[in-house]
């Protein structure tokens, strides 16, 4: 990530303000965003901003709020949230439809913004996301009401205590494949966010995420280009039924299958740059064709 520059922002809601961090590289090209996991920030992409950028496109990677150096405060955290502070972002700052790229709650909240307003969306690319399909969808339930409660405060800060203790052995397993890829840095940055003010209240949130939107709903309803890029050696998830389920339910979403673990964007870099630079050019020349026709009718 040496030679990045980072911006803070002023963000402002109804009745909140509040800064959050991201950084941008290219001038040109298509516009990607990509957005991190549960607390990670945008340096979990510090080996594939730079690379898409050289392949010609105009990249934005943000560190979501309560994560990372991005402001934590006490408001109430949820999927919808998350997904309304990326559609801001994209309209305010992007200012063009992006390739959305999100890795595991990060996906899911890709996939709610691409599914509620496909608009912004050119296409989406999940990493090993949060969400499950579910067949014959029909009611779906859409809040962004937080759900606390005194033991889920208790649990918050139990975790916080464990996870300051023991963070660099727990991330180890999510990088089956390449250990060495938790290296200092990135195990001491999600450590000294963990110090920030705030902070239990968005660990918090973690005991009360809905993931009760299904995510053949969103990409229905998104109506674009799916690709699923899934680490097979993930300890969050049961990979091999989840692609199972995808191949089942949702026939127009591509899949490509990687030996990893949860955050194969990290643990394998080249691979994921690679899956991505040839996803990007195949939209491209789709959304080019799309244009062209446009203008001739």
């Amino acid at each position: 990530m040496e030679g990045l520059s980072y911006t803070d922002r002023l963000l402002e809601f109804p009745h909140l303000k509040f800064y959050w961090q991201y950084t941008s590289v290219g001038h040109e090209g298509p516009a990607v965003l990509l957005v991190h996991g549960f607390g990670a920030s945008l340096q979990h992409f510090r080996d594939n901003i730079s690379n898409i950028a050289d392949e010609g496109h105009r990249v934005w990677a943000i560190t979501l709020l309560g994560f990372g150096k991005s402001e934590k405060p006490n408001v109430d955290y949820s999927e919808l949230l998350w997904s309304e502070l990326l559609r801001d972002f994209i309209v305010d700052v992007v200012r063009d439809p992006v390739h959305l790229v999100g890795n595991s709650i990060g996906g899911y909240i890709c996939a709610i913004a691409a599914g509620l307003w496909p608009s912004l969306a050119n296409s989406l690319v999940l990493l090993n996301s949060a969400g499950s399909v579910v067949p014959n969808y029909s009611f779906i339930p859409l809040s962004k009401e937080g759900r606390t409660s005194w033991l889920s405060r208790l649990q918050a800060r139990l975790l916080l205590l464990f996870l300051r203790s023991r963070a660099g052995g727990i991330l180890k397993g999510y990088y089956p494949t390449r250990t060495e890829r938790v290296d200092k840095p990135l195990v001491d940055e999600i450590i000294r966010a963990s110090y920030d003010p705030g902070a239990t209240t968005v660990i918090e949130s973690i005991f009360n995420f809905n993931l009760s939107i299904p995510l053949n709903f969103l990409f229905d309803s998104f109506g674009g280009n799916v690709l699923v890029i899934q680490g097979m050696k993930d300890p969050l998830t049961k990979s091999e039924s989840f692609i199972s389920m995808l191949r089942d339910h949702c026939s127009k979403v591509q899949i490509r299958e990687l030996n990893a673990g949860h955050a194969p964007h990290d643990e394998v870099p080249d691979e994921v740059n690679s899956l991505l630079s040839e996803w990007m050019k195949t939209n491209k020349t789709e959304l080019k064709a799309a244009l062209e026709k446009s203008k001739a009718i």
